[in-house]
């Protein structure tokens, strides 16, 4: 009995820009990626912790504060894939300024709407964005000096002193 022998190609293995195999169609939160960024969130929570809380400094947190500040990040980061495509944080993210801004204002949406992070913030004031009332009459400049005095002058015409008071 002869078998029949088929030729075929060997199946390579695809993999990503970062040299892991790609499991996941290019539009999906990979784990690398959520992991990644949780990571980031964690560190950022412990700075803002310490920030906020200098005694806690060289202090491990407690196992219920790491829990804690884990689900904090899990929160940040359900709120940031609602808002973004994969494809656009990976751009996005790039850039400190958009990455330090987005996960700060989505960490105290997170406190103020969740209540994460119970055991170090209750609730951070917001600012509200009243519009300035300015009165009919013109305000009147506040004067540099009290009428009727100079600043002393130096030998090259320039005040002596820069600050008064």
């Amino acid at each position: 009995m002869v078998s029949q022998v088929k030729a075929e190609d060997n199946k390579t293995i695809e993999f990503t820009d970062t040299g892991w195999p790609k499991i996941l169609d290019d539009n999906k939160w990979t784990t690398q990626l959520l992991f990644d960024t949780v990571q980031a969130c964690y560190q950022g929570t412990i700075r803002w912790v310490v920030l906020s809380h200098p005694g806690l400094y060289g202090q491990i947190p407690t196992l219920a504060a790491q829990r804690q500040m884990m689900e904090h990040c899990f929160c940040v980061m359900d709120k940031i894939r609602k808002e973004n495509k994969v494809e656009e944080y990976k751009k996005k993210v790039l850039d400190p300024e958009w990455g330090g801004n987005d996960f700060m204002l989505k960490a105290m949406e997170c406190v103020n709407e969740y209540h994460t992070l119970p055991s170090f913030f209750t609730k951070i004031i917001e600012t509200l964005n009243d519009k300035m009332v300015t009165p009919e009459d013109k305000p009147k400049d506040s004067q540099d000096e009290p009428p009727g005095q100079k600043p002393k002058e130096s030998e090259n015409g320039l005040p002596a002193t820069i600050f008064q008071g």
